[in-house]
């Protein structure tokens, strides 16, 4: 008779286990299982078994929402614009206007070597911006929110190629890999622009002091059904070296090849500053010191070179195939400490990348445009900064009718102040 009520005992613990939600009972679960241990109702081999299959159970079942690791971040901007007449003619009025940014990560782990990541932004659908400004609606109505990123990410196994070796693919809309955070990278990319198509990327660590890494990535543009599709390809190769102790330089190597662009393409680039009808084939060089021996102020110097190889002379006058853009930079100190101060100088001629992937911030989204940017940041609490940006912009060459598209408004000052709280 023991045996049987110890048997009915046992199944109804395991049936009961089995039903059991996932996450906020999980304790319950463990007493429940050592108080049958502690009465004799089972044995210590029974024991183990019921809590090896809870387990099981807990890691197959495991609800969606306790699988994903949120992060997000909310971004609150005052944004002044000064302008000067230009050579158009044109004398726009001087504006002042507020704006938020929101944006929400979440990342799915699916397994040791795979994850889904995807994330939810502010906006009015530009590319190039997840702003939005206050008022822009009528009578306080809703604002959207917009897939912004959505990916699948896989790692390979250490084992594979050794335990210096990464290896790593994205698929989807994909955050961009070819961008570092070694001072200003926006020259050619705005950072709001996340590509879709796919990546591969490969780094090594050679040493404590020393780490290489390519990446090689293809993106579509416009997908039609009528014509091949304008794509993008892009190869990037560089790598990290600390000579010293206090001293760490870099520089990195990178090819982008958009080709089969339509006249739809070539028309956003031209609105927006160039003056080609080819192909783009670009390379870009760049390169970065920096310096921690002092205490608390690091410094970094950064540089950046572009240049079309597919441009072509875009009038007699200049003699020129505005193929070119380069731009240099300096930051010192450190935003935790006391203060991060940063100052940097851009000249971008009219084709040397599309247009329309250019940063929006420095010369509004447009080439042809000279400048410098002066810039600040300071953590005043934790998770919370405090930046303020200065961009001022000219056009570099002011011949029209040519260059007409880039040189509106060409003359002007930026000013952002920008409250960023993480979480």
């Amino acid at each position: 008779m023991k045996g049987l009520f110890r048997s009915m005992a046992t199944a109804a613990a395991m049936a009961w286990l089995v039903g059991t939600p996932v996450g906020a009972e999980e304790p319950v679960v463990e007493d429940v299982l050592e108080i049958l241990r502690e009465r004799g109702i089972i044995d210590e081999a029974k024991h183990a078994e019921l809590v090896s299959k809870n387990q099981a159970y807990e890691e197959e079942n495991q609800g969606l929402l306790g699988r994903i690791e949120w992060s997000g971040d909310f971004r609150a901007r005052l944004e002044h614009l000064w302008y000067d007449r230009d050579d158009t003619g044109s004398n726009r009025a001087d504006r002042t206007r507020a704006r938020y940014r929101l944006r929400i990560t979440g990342k799915a782990k699916v397994n040791d070597y795979t994850k889904v990541v995807f994330r939810l932004a502010s906006g009015t659908g530009d590319i190039r911006s997840t702003n939005k400004t206050f008022g822009s609606g009528n009578d306080f109505d809703p604002d959207g929110i917009f897939i912004d990123r959505a990916y699948v990410e896989f790692k390979a196994p250490k084992t594979w190629l050794g335990e210096s070796t990464g290896v790593k693919a994205i698929i989807g809309k994909t955050k961009n890999p070819f961008l570092w955070k070694n001072g200003k990278d926006y020259m050619l990319w705005d950072h709001d622009i996340n590509p879709e198509g796919g990546a591969l990327m490969v780094d090594h660590q050679f040493s404590d002091a020393m780490r290489a890494y390519v990446t090689g990535g293809y993106y579509v543009i416009d997908e039609n059904s009528t014509s091949e599709d304008p794509h993008m390809t892009g190869f990037q190769g560089g790598v990290d070296y600390s000579p010293a102790e206090l001293l760490d330089v870099g520089a990195r190597g990178s090819f982008y090849s958009f080709a089969s662009l339509n006249e739809s393409f070539l028309g956003r680039s031209t609105a927006v500053g160039a003056v080609t009808d080819d192909d783009y084939r670009v390379f870009e060089l760049a390169g970065y010191l920096r310096y921690r021996g002092i205490e608390d102020w690091p410094v970094l110097i950064f540089g950046h070179y572009a240049r079309n190889l597919d441009a072509g002379k875009v009038s007699s006058f200049t003699g020129s195939d505005e193929d070119t853009g380069w731009g240099v930079g300096l930051e010192v100190g450190d935003k935790k400490k006391y203060l991060k101060l940063g100052f940097g100088y851009y000249a971008v001629e009219a084709n040397f990348f599309p247009a329309q992937f250019t940063d929006s911030d420095l010369f509004d989204g447009r080439t042809n445009r000279k400048g410098f940017t002066l810039y600040g940041s300071k953590q005043i609490l934790s998770g919370t900064d405090l930046n303020i940006t200065l961009f001022q912009s000219n056009e570099l060459r002011s011949g029209l009718p040519v260059f007409a598209s880039s040189v509106r408004n060409a003359d002007r000052l930026r000013l952002q102040t920008d409250l960023v709280v993480k979480f």
